[in-house]
């Protein structure tokens, strides 16, 4: 692999992204509204008292993370940690995937789209540097931006949240866990699987459709932390981890082995 090439592919897909201010915009959306929005509505609901005596008296999650929550945490300020540190860590998740779902899709989609794909495809690039400089492309602003959000996320909670829990609550293993090892695998294999259906697509927004298979999974993540049926902890994220990571391995090669030049370009 000619690291040269997948390093022009890499600059000249983030000069594009870079040069649409629009889909800057919406991919900085997600992030603000998760990493600033929500925190800080929380932490303000926080402040008031009758507000943390209120929730720790309906919640049915605090005997559910009885063994979970440490115990400098404690009274009423329980249920909002556990809110802020494993109701909102799957949600985060959504950020790389959302992000890199958009940047695939208007990369290898919106080649057709542009009529730029077939000068693309014609290059002495072989298949492997194409595919891999379009998945770098996308998944580096994505993980980055996913990780920036998760650090002003962490700040709020840390600085503003002190005055509630009286302690530092982020970040611990699980957060630590998803941002640098389950996150950017996740963001890998939704970019891939963009890229498995783009030959058949035409329009990038057909291929968006890729980032639903990832949210009922991770909105049936939230239920059932909130119900106590499964907590989102180390263990679980490192089987999803392996899984993802032999599924990233599959798709890979099947991509790279089996991409068909001339059928893109004739459906573009």
């Amino acid at each position: 692999m000619n690291k040269v090439r997948v390093k022009t592919i890499y600059k000249k897909e983030l000069l594009e992204i870079k040069q649409d201010k629009t889909l800057v915009a919406s991919l900085l959306t997600l992030p603000v509204i998760l990493g600033i929005i929500f925190p800080m509505i929380f932490i303000a609901l926080g402040y008031n008292k009758s507000f943390l005596l209120g929730m720790d008296k309906v919640s049915f999650m605090t005997k559910q993370f009885v063994d979970i929550i440490p115990a400098r945490i404690s009274g009423n300020t329980r249920t909002l940690y556990i809110i802020f540190m494993y109701l909102f860590l799957p949600l985060f998740l959504i950020i790389p995937i959302s992000i890199s779902n958009v940047i695939a899709s208007s990369s290898f989609v919106g080649e057709k789209e542009n009529k730029t794909i077939e000068g693309l495809l014609n290059t002495p690039i072989s298949d492997k540097e194409l595919v891999f400089g379009k998945i770098l492309s996308a998944a580096i602003p994505s993980i980055l931006i996913t990780w920036i959000s998760m650090i002003i996320y962490g700040l709020l909670l840390d600085i503003m949240g002190f005055k509630i829990f009286n302690t530092f609550i982020f970040p611990n293993v699980e957060w630590m866990f998803m941002s640098l090892i389950l996150a950017p695998l996740i963001t890998l294999l939704s970019i891939q699987l963009v890229i498995c259906i783009s030959s058949r697509v035409k329009t990038s927004k057909s291929s968006q459709s890729v980032a639903i298979i990832f949210i009922f999974p991770i909105i049936a993540f939230i239920i059932s932390q909130a119900s106590g049926i499964l907590i989102f902890g180390v263990w679980l994220e490192v089987l999803l981890s392996i899984l993802i990571l032999l599924a990233n391995i599959v798709i890979f090669n099947k991509i790279t082995s089996k991409i068909n030049r001339e059928k893109i370009i004739l459906n573009s």
